[in-house]
């Protein structure tokens, strides 16, 4: 359903993507690990054109998209089949929840208001957020605005859904409560590419693991052959480091 070949990208002289290549099928659920700046998040945005491949090839579900040979129209088609929850939530402070899901709706799928509106309503349920709907971003949590995003990226009905570390900028405490959303999207059938740190939720989640490192895929295979049997030193040394982290913080 989703493919990637050849992904490169640098930023001045400092080369981020490598000729990055792998593929998603329908429904499932892919997590890419890695440290930071090993090109996680840059992946993400090239996919989605949010950043500009200097090389590669991307094909969504019968649309490919080369670089260096795209126009406009390529660019908008791609950017309709995906959806990205970010980091930092990225909501219009002076929207609502309800309105902050219903801006994608109305302006690039031209929906009219009404039917936008419950379609956002209807999300914002799923997400566990039907008494928050006329809550402005600085009346919600950080868990709560990651949710009302998440919301955002379902009601657009795109074929994938990229999560770029989506509980990086949460307290802890906050953090149970974005994945449990994000395990019932999993559970629901959508195709997903989730970078992040949460070792837990990849190998409770993911149908495929990515370890990257230095804008290169390092190793890669199911939950149990990358998380539980490595076979890489590298890959060995980040989630030895991950994991005493995560114990730290428990102390």
């Amino acid at each position: 359903m989703i493919e990637i070949n050849n992904m490169h990208k640098s930023f001045y002289k400092n080369e981020v993507l490598k000729g990055i290549g792998f593929h998603v099928k329908k429904g499932e659920v892919h997590v890419i690990l890695g440290p930071s700046g090993s090109g996680k998040s840059t992946l993400l945005r090239c996919i989605n054109f949010l950043e500009k491949p200097d090389k590669g090839r991307i094909h969504i579900d019968g649309l490919t998209v080369e670089v260096g040979k795209t126009n406009r129209k390529q660019i908008t088609e791609l950017r309709k089949r995906t959806a990205m929850v970010f980091q930092h939530y990225n909501l219009f402070r002076n929207k609502t929840s309800v309105e902050n899901v219903m801006e994608g709706l109305i302006t690039a799928q031209k929906m009219d208001k009404k039917e936008a509106y419950e379609k956002s309503v209807s999300y914002l349920e799923k997400v566990g957020l039907e008494d928050r709907l006329n809550y402005y971003p600085c009346q919600l949590s950080g868990g709560q605005q990651q949710r009302v995003g998440i919301a955002r990226a379902l009601a657009l009905d795109p074929d994938v859904i990229m999560f770029d570390e989506p509980t990086s900028a949460l307290d802890p405490e906050l953090v149970g409560e974005v994945l449990d959303v994000m395990k019932s999207v999993a559970r629901d059938g959508r195709t997903m590419i989730v970078v992040t740190h949460e070792i837990e939720f990849a190998r409770e989640v993911a149908s495929h693991v990515l370890f990257m490192d230095d804008g290169v895929i390092v190793e890669e295979g199911s939950p149990s052959e990358v998380i539980d049997h490595p076979q890489e030193d590298r890959t060995k040394q980040f989630l030895s480091r991950v994991t005493h982290d995560k114990l730290r913080m428990v102390q």
